[in-house]
């Protein structure tokens, strides 16, 4: 019925659930998804067949939280069967009805639970034990999930609020084997960066990184959870120059980069900037401004001035001559390194 109305009226839609009833209409290029209300019929802890209804308190039963339960109709009217808005003033996070049978539905709702605390909850608040026995009873179907809706939901967590709480109970529940995380994750690290961080400007992957001291342990976790590429290098950049603070170290690192791949640079040096806060600000706009120099030699002419045999010489003097010139601060010409060449050159043959 959705889909016949607003193709008469012209509005472009895309069936992007059609078989749960969704469907995604794209109004002044901006897309708004609308379901038909529906029951479940049938759940296995990771998908639902369903029915679809006309009655807003079935659909509303079905819902993971209290506070996701409630609707509004166009005249503003709140329908609210299951004190979500109650639960909303009082900054709690429940599930509808019974939380055993919520999370038994679906077993992501546990980390949905724990995403929809950190926005909803006041530092310090008590927890809800008949909802953390039900996390606890039903972990174990964590492992059915599919990693990619595992970060999905982690990604929320971790630039969330109450992080550092949420993570310490996720690990006391035993979780984070679950999740793929391993003894290497280190809380106390990401939470006082987390401190400190722009979190709201940077991206997951960025906060995420500050959890382990070594590169390869942040990329097992970055190919369990399937990460984009873009995260990987992020995280990445983050771990190996995060306690860099000089602008001529960035300045020596972006010259080397290839042209190609300074696109990349500078996400990366950017998202480790807002990680460290405002005292990045003039650094961050300082290299991002910055008339990034050519060197002023290739390694043939190296080759040539030097007569060098192809081989392991070539690629000893092309550094070399580099290093001199990114130590002068940029400022060598082609011909000041290449006499310096000469003169390493003729050194190592006395």
């Amino acid at each position: 019925a959705v889909v016949s109305t607003q193709s008469t009226g012209g509005i472009k839609h895309i069936l992007t659930g059609v078989q749960h009833g969704t469907v995604t209409l794209m109004v002044d290029d901006k897309p708004h998804e609308v379901t038909t209300l529906r029951v479940d019929t049938d759940t296995d802890g990771r998908h639902a067949e369903v029915e679809f209804t006309t009655d807003f308190q079935l659909d509303a039963a079905r819902r993971d939280l209290t506070i996701n339960a409630m609707s509004v109709d166009v005249d503003g009217t709140l329908y609210d069967y299951f004190d979500g808005m109650l639960h909303l003033e009082k900054k709690q996070v429940l599930f509808v009805g019974d939380p055993v049978e919520r999370i038994a539905e679906d077993y992501l709702r546990i980390l949905r639970y724990f995403r929809f605390y950190g926005r909803i909850a006041v530092e310090g608040a008590l927890w809800d034990e008949r909802t953390i026995s039900a996390i606890d009873k039903h972990k174990a179907g964590l492992q059915q999930i599919s990693r990619e809706r595992i970060w999905l939901e982690m990604q929320k967590i971790i630039v969330g609020k109450q992080v550092k709480e949420i993570l310490q109970k996720m690990k006391s529940l035993n979780l984070f084997p679950l999740i793929n995380l391993s003894d290497k994750f280190n809380i106390e690290d990401l939470t006082s960066q987390h401190s400190i961080a722009r979190v709201s400007e940077i991206r997951s992957a960025t906060m995420l990184s500050y959890a382990f001291k070594a590169v390869e342990d942040f990329t097992k976790l970055r190919k369990a959870w399937k990460m984009s590429m873009d995260e990987e290098y992020i995280g990445q950049f983050v771990i190996k120059h995060r306690n860099e603070t000089e602008l001529k170290y960035f300045q020596d690192l972006l010259v080397d980069t290839p042209k190609h791949c300074r696109h990349k640079f500078h996400m990366g040096f950017k998202e480790l900037c807002l990680s460290r806060g405002s005292s990045d600000e003039n650094l961050m706009k300082t290299l991002t401004d910055w008339n990034v120099p050519e060197y002023p030699l290739r390694g043939d002419q190296v080759i040539k001035h030097l007569s060098l045999p192809r081989g392991p010489l070539v690629y000893k003097y092309v550094t070399l001559g580099k290093n001199k010139w990114k130590e002068s601060h940029f400022s060598l010409s082609g011909d000041e390194v290449l006499t310096f060449l000469t003169d390493e050159y003729n050194k190592s043959k006395r």
